[in-house]
């Protein structure tokens, strides 16, 4: 007897993507014509942009004009072929409200906590009982303040993509 249902039965296949160059407004637009709240980064899952992002890295703090001056990154994913169990877990282990799904290097959908409920509300308890024990800053707050640089491998709060690599401030010069 099969307890849960997979994350392909439940995600969303509808996968709303934005450029790294493309405006934060651009991207704004389009979470707003599509009520959604995220955009992946287009190619292999480079990142994610969120509402939270826009509001408090754009809006709050002034970061930027573009899309790559906010997104998070890198983007924790998941397999199709999981359960819905383990992706509330995940969700829930990594404080995040959205899981891109990756089959092999190729986005094929995305699922979020609202998917997860709603198919599996008895995973409420999951979801809350994690959410609770997990102190501290989230996982997209601590990937906000810092970041491993991919040449000297020190963490800075000011890491930025440089043709395709993430580089501090002091690598970039």
């Amino acid at each position: 007897m099969k307890l849960y249902p997979t994350v392909r039965e439940i995600m969303n296949k509808d996968v709303e993507t934005v450029s790294l160059e493309d405006t934060i407004t651009h991207a704004a637009k389009i979470m707003k014509e599509k009520k959604i709240g995220s955009l992946l980064i287009k190619g292999y899952p480079i990142g994610i942009i969120t509402a939270t992002d826009i509001i408090y890295k754009h809006v709050a703090e002034g970061k930027g004009n573009h899309v790559k001056d906010i997104a998070t990154s890198p983007v924790i994913t998941i397999s199709p072929n999981r359960t819905v169990e383990q992706a509330a877990k995940l969700l829930a282990e990594k404080n995040i409200e959205k899981l891109p799904v990756l089959d092999g290097d190729r986005i094929v959908g995305i699922v979020t906590a609202t998917d997860i409920l709603k198919v599996q509300p008895s995973l409420f308890e999951i979801l809350l009982e994690k959410m609770e024990t997990v102190s501290g800053p989230s996982a997209e707050e601590e990937r906000m303040e810092f970041s491993e640089c991919e040449s000297c491998m020190n963490y800075s709060d000011d890491v930025e993509e440089v043709d395709g690599k993430f580089l501090c401030s002091e690598c970039r010069s």
